[in-house]
């Protein structure tokens, strides 16, 4: 018979005769005094909480008492003093006060003023669905003959328990006579009121409305888990009705309970541990103790001195304790064995490890570029190729001719972006021409907000002029795209950017505060284009690895870490620098430095577009509906104007005041987020010279419509078809030009 089946033999043998002899005296003299206690204990605790109860409704009584009592409530309720309540009864006074509503009635019962408090927000008055149950307990005061009579009961309100406290108002000195007025105040008995009142009584406790003095006892237990009893106490109104139930938490494992099975129990319980101790110690001592003790001093060896030196344990006999040390010894040859292929392995990784450190990242990067740059520079070689030769083809006025030329402009940025790759490889430099940041941030502005960005704000501000630098148009638009890009995402989508177009003459003055990042800048005026979100901002570790290659904060399949390590080797190649500051919980701040042309006069003007498009009139189209944007734009554009998109109100004011940009007419819709069209249109009437507005509208009456007209120049219903709009907005640019 193995080991095992001998141990588990006995030990069952002797537990059964020990438990058996323990359970029999625990059952008999246990279990009477068990139940007594517990009711004892319910008893005493239902009680307690019935008391911790009543002084909460006595504190609110003498709360009431003290303003009732009081001159300045007589002379209110007489109409002589107006501002008692508000002096009194102010959102700080009411939260220390713990009162949840006030109510002054006059001695006919008419209300003569509210307040209520909700949470944390502003206080506000009572409805007179509110008002009529709780002047109902007033009619009893006021018919007492009793000037000092104070009512004060609990009531069932919006699924909720209130202590409702109406005390007649009357001189401090006065003891006879009538009352002048009724004072009510409401404590609404909340979570937070359950939560203060189980920290006084020291147990869980919750209000329990369903049927409550069904058992015609005050107090009364019922089972609840495995470790509480519910122990329910009745809350009677000023009826003596019952309204609901203070539950408890009953704790099952009182220290008194425990002495008492402990005194009762101890012979029963002392013997039977003693013949299980017993029986249990001869069998583990002599079949398994002695054993495994000489195993484990083997084993200790082992630990000692190492699986590589340390002899073999010691096996003797044939059963499971046997294959233990047979096993733990197949265990150290396997051991040592390892150790000598994990020494090996250890030392090849150091070697590549070593060599790993010495690679660069970028160098990387640059052969990946390298790689791909052919092939895609081919492909990107014949599509311009075919739409220069389609452009040819046709006529300058033909529908197409524009969107090829976009598909064009499309090519020369694909191009650019390759070259960006080459760059940051080291294997190509930028070409540099003369441009305007003005034209740069508008043209990246209206790329990125086509969704890149979201629903984020993008204000463009410019302070100075002129800004012409020496740059690669592309590249430095991807900078920006890529700062712009990581700023929404920081304020996840939502948010406002400012792009703002400064200059910054080195070496600064000893009184200057040096901004982030000039120091690896030389001499000379240099033009600055900042970046700043109001996000989250950044950690300072953060802050310093974020333009090392392939780090990224980003979640996976959001980023690669290539961004600004990529826009900072772009600026680098421009002689200029890219600085970060960022303080968390304030959001991040990226400015780029670039040298200022030396020659501004033979710099080309501030825009791109072709004379053809300089004739074309501006129209600012605000609409909150994308589709509407997109589609109706095109349609305008066809027709001469070169529009300019606004999602609402507030972001087209925000056009109007900061861009240097002048429309001939603006477009506006109704209803919008955020400002309407008849907030935009009362804005744009405190500016010197506004541009004429024309609202355009789905949702307008007659009367609506005669109104609007007295603000706008024109008043629109949609649908309406694109030629009559066009129509229209020139009539009226003709007119404002007149």
């Amino acid at each position: 018979m193995k080991l095992q089946h001998k141990a588990w033999a006995l030990i069952l043998a002797a537990v059964a005769v020990c438990a058996g002899g323990g359970m029999l005296g625990a059952r008999y003299l246990v279990q009477d005094s068990f139940a007594r206690l517990e009711a004892e204990h319910a008893t005493h605790e239902g009680e307690r909480a019935k008391r911790v109860f009543a002084q909460q409704v006595q504190a609110l009584r003498a709360t009431t008492q003290d303003y009732a009592y009081w001159v300045d409530a007589v002379n209110f309720v007489r109409g002589k003093l107006p501002e008692f309540i508000a002096d009194n009864f102010d959102a700080d006074n009411m939260g220390y006060l713990r009162i949840s509503e006030v109510l002054v009635f006059d001695d006919r019962g008419r209300v003569l003023a509210t307040v209520k408090r909700e949470g944390e927000g502003p206080l506000s008055k009572l409805g007179a669905e509110r008002i009529a149950p709780l002047r109902e307990l007033t009619e009893l005061v006021l018919a007492g003959k009793d000037p000092k009579a104070v009512l004060q009961t609990l009531r069932l309100a919006d699924g909720g328990l209130e202590i409702v406290i109406a005390a007649g108002i009357r001189p401090p000195n006065q003891t006879t006579g009538v009352v002048q007025g009724v004072m009510v105040m409401v404590r609404r008995f909340d979570e937070a009121e359950v939560h203060r009142l189980a920290d006084v009584l020291m147990m869980p406790a919750r209000l329990s409305f369903e049927t409550p003095g069904h058992t015609n006892a005050p107090i009364h237990v019922q089972r609840g888990n495995a470790e509480l009893d519910d122990l329910h106490v009745l809350l009677e109104d000023h009826q003596g009705l019952p309204v609901a139930e203070l539950v408890l938490g009953l704790d099952r494992h009182l220290q008194e309970q425990g002495q008492a099975l402990n005194r009762q129990g101890m012979m029963a319980v002392g013997l039977t541990a003693s013949m299980a101790s017993l029986l249990l110690v001869l069998i583990l001592d002599r079949f398994l103790l002695r054993r495994l003790q000489r195993l484990c001093t083997d084993i200790e060896v082992i630990t000692r001195d190492g699986p590589t030196s340390a002899p073999p344990v010691l096996v003797q006999g044939r059963d499971e304790i046997s294959s233990l040390a047979s096993v733990v010894n197949q265990l150290l040859q396997r051991v040592r064995s390892d150790a000598q292929e994990q020494q090996r392995s250890f030392e090849r990784q150091e070697a590549i490890q070593a060599q790993l450190m010495q690679s660069q990242k970028s160098e990387a990067l640059g052969r990946l570029a390298g790689g791909i740059a052919h092939d895609i520079n081919n492909s990107l070689a014949a599509v311009t190729g075919w739409v220069r030769l389609t452009i040819e083809d046709l006529e300058e006025k033909h529908p197409g001719h524009e969107s090829l030329g976009q598909a064009l402009k499309a090519t020369k940025y694909a191009d650019g972006l390759i070259r960006q790759l080459l760059a940051f490889g080291r294997k190509t430099a930028p070409k540099l021409q003369r441009l305007h940041l003005r034209s740069l941030v508008e043209d990246t502005r209206r790329l990125v907000s086509a969704g890149l960005t979201r629903e984020s704000e993008i204000v463009a501000i410019h302070r100075v002029d002129p800004d012409v630098v020496e740059g690669d148009p592309t590249q430095l638009q991807q900078v920006l795209v890529n700062l712009l890009i990581n700023a929404s995402d920081a304020m996840e989508g939502k948010g406002r950017i400012e792009i703002t177009i400064d200059e910054i003459f080195l070496p600064l003055g000893g009184d200057e505060n040096p901004p982030p990042g000039i120091a690896q800048l030389g001499e000379g005026r240099f033009l600055t284009i900042e970046v700043r979100d109001f996000g989250p901002g950044m950690a300072p570790d953060v802050v310093d690895r974020v333009f090392e290659p392939f780090f990224t904060t980003k979640s996976v399949g959001r980023g690669t870490g290539l961004g600004l390590s990529v826009a900072q080797g772009i600026v680098a190649h421009h002689g200029g620098h890219i600085g970060l500051s960022s303080v968390v919980g304030e959001g991040s701040h990226f400015c780029l430095y670039l040298p200022a042309s030396a020659d501004e006069a033979a710099a080309p003007p501030p825009t791109t577009a072709p004379d053809s498009e300089k004739r074309r009139r501006e129209l600012l189209f605000v609409d909150d509906d994308q589709l509407v944007r997109q589609s109706w734009s095109a349609l305008l554009e066809r027709k001469g104007w070169n529009v300019t998109r606004a999602r609402d109100g507030e972001e087209a004011w925000s056009y109007l005041v900061q861009s240097a940009q002048r429309w001939d007419v603006v477009l506006t819709d109704l209803s919008m987020p955020r400002l309407d069209g008849v907030g935009l249109g009362q804005r744009m009437r405190s500016m010197d010279q506004p541009p004429p507005v024309v609202l355009l509208s789905g949702n307008l009456d007659e009367a609506h419509e005669q109104h609007l007209k007295a603000l706008f120049a024109v008043v629109l219903r949609k649908p309406v078809e694109a030629g009559d709009l066009d129509r229209v907005l020139n009539d009226v640019v003709r007119g404002a030009a007149r």
